[in-house]
């Protein structure tokens, strides 16, 4: 008897859990006027959409409000994880070229109407992609850390190999949360900066406080991006070693008491990611496709 009271009991919280997210709205943007749209990065406010090609080349913006696409860059590399400056006035991003062989970046800056074009960080080897602080930006390569800001910078994350540099007001520590043999990709800070999503090689997604202290293991999801302060989007995906076969977005909360499935696993959609507060998400599917869903956590 106390069993079945048990079950009853778990059954009534998972049903109560099943029922705290609602997708509200879920259209595709740009339809039948861009036909690649690849990588989005939704701004902080979940007013505007960057995209890209397949291979990164160029950078559009797209203000969904207005209903208006403006070019911000045609350099090679550029859409591969640009950022919003914090202020959403302005986006970074990164410019590749060739020179005796070898590959050079620089990162660049852009106003959202496409002027006001600045190179931020001139072109070095092992370039990444930017990370947008308070008050600018920080830039890695083989020549070092660089802050190009106003301040400190206040409080930031990035990869270095196998380990996470977390930031702290001008402070660096360097923590590795879980042992890999590869590295620490698709790295980024809570909206509220108190821990640190990533994705350890080969084993999965994870976050951790800013000491390294383990918070959570999400199992093995690709692309993790934060929604909110307590949710994450990322992809259930499955290949056969050559291509995908299945890959879909999912809403996993942090503490692990809940999982949503927001598209199906033949959708082919891909890259998630989110609005600040964590009620919209965009994302892209296989073939270019641009889609946005509107979320409601209750």
């Amino acid at each position: 008897m106390r069993l079945r009271l048990a079950m009853g009991a778990l059954l009534c919280v998972f049903l109560s859990n099943a029922q705290n997210v609602e997708i509200v709205r879920h259209v595709q943007l740009l339809k039948g006027v861009e036909s690649q749209c690849y990588n989005p990065v939704l701004s902080l406010d979940g007013q505007k959409v960057l995209f890209t090609q397949s291979d990164y080349e160029g950078l559009k913006v797209y203000d969904i409000k207005n209903d208006v696409t403006k070019t911000l860059a045609t350099d090679r590399m550029a859409g591969f994880a640009p950022a919003f400056s914090k202020d959403g006035k302005s986006v970074y991003f990164l410019s590749q070229t060739r020179e005796n062989m070898l590959v050079y970046r620089s990162v660049k800056s852009v106003n959202l109407d496409g002027s006001g074009v600045q190179t931020v960080s001139e072109k070095s080897r092992g370039m990444q992609h930017p990370v947008a602080v308070d008050g600018g930006v920080v830039t890695v390569s083989d020549n070092g850390r660089k802050l190009k800001a106003k301040s400190k910078g206040g409080t930031y994350v990035y990869s270095a190999g196998k380990e996470l540099v977390v930031m702290r007001n001008g402070v660096e520590k360097r923590i590795a949360p879980v042992p890999t043999k590869y590295t620490y990709i698709w790295e980024s800070l809570s909206p509220d900066g108190t821990k640190i999503l990533f994705y350890a090689g080969a084993k999965g997604a994870y976050v951790c406080d800013l000491d390294g202290n383990l918070v959570a293991d999400l199992g093995k999801y690709t692309s993790p991006a934060w929604c909110g302060n307590d949710y994450v989007v990322a992809v259930n995906a499955t290949h056969d070693g050559h291509q995908y076969e299945t890959s879909q977005i999912v809403l996993l909360k942090v503490d692990g008491s809940y999982k949503k499935e927001l598209t199906t696993p033949v959708s082919m959609s891909m890259h998630p990611t989110a609005s600040e507060a964590g009620d919209r998400i965009t994302y892209n599917t296989i073939d270019g496709r641009l889609f946005l869903m509107d979320l409601k956590i209750k």
